[in-house]
């Protein structure tokens, strides 16, 4: 039985922490530029062992940049937001939306290929994983934050789509684009709107 908590949909608050973490980005001159998924039903791997599984992925290539930086290299602070899903009869997966420096896509989709070969053991994984060129952040945003809560959807000019219960955290962002970065750099949405609907639960 698992302890870790289970959540039906995204909550008013997480999804604009979302927003405001990618449009901080693309303001920072530095927008969200590739989506990697993982299918980690295609993988054998359910439930609360997916997180966990993603988790080390997430932390395995925070470090491996963290390393490309520390050898001089030019690739700034590693910015991504990360939302899973689990649809009714459809895959469990993960949304990874990251910013990846000039030039180095196909390293950086090899290693992360590697690092999730030796986590699985799989050799090749197929149509386990998928990397896209992104274009337009904010309007991929609305597609990786389908699975909000339907009373919030409106609130945010987007159509809600049940994505199905996850075990654990349900989205992640890195510090880079976190409220505490923003605050630090003065950041302000340029338009006056308020994101949360009066009484958002905190979820």
């Amino acid at each position: 039985m698992t302890t870790k908590p289970t959540t039906a949909s995204i909550g008013a608050k997480q999804a604009a922490r979302a927003f405001h973490a990618v449009r901080f980005a693309n303001d920072s001159g530095s927008p969200l530029n590739l989506m990697v998924t993982i299918d980690f039903t295609s993988l054998g791997i359910e439930a609360e062992g997916a997180g966990e599984l993603f988790k080390e992925i997430w932390a395995r290539f925070t470090r491996w940049y963290a390393y490309q930086r520390s050898k001089g290299r030019e690739f700034g602070s590693f910015d991504a937001y990360a939302v899973h899903e689990h649809p009714q009869g459809k895959a469990r997966h993960v949304h990874w939306v990251m910013r990846v420096p000039d030039g180095t896509r196909s390293e950086v989709e090899r290693v992360i290929r590697n690092r999730l070969e030796k986590l699985t053991g799989f050799d090749c994984l197929g149509d386990a994983i998928h990397f896209k060129d992104v274009g337009a952040a904010g309007t991929l945003a609305k597609y990786t934050l389908k699975g909000i809560h339907p009373a919030y959807a409106a609130h945010f000019h987007m159509r809600a789509e049940p994505q199905g219960e996850i075990v654990g955290r349900r989205m992640t962002i890195s510090r880079s684009i976190g409220y505490a970065a923003r605050q630090r750099a003065g950041w302000t949405r340029s338009t006056k709107r308020h994101f949360l609907p009066i009484g958002a639960p905190y979820i």
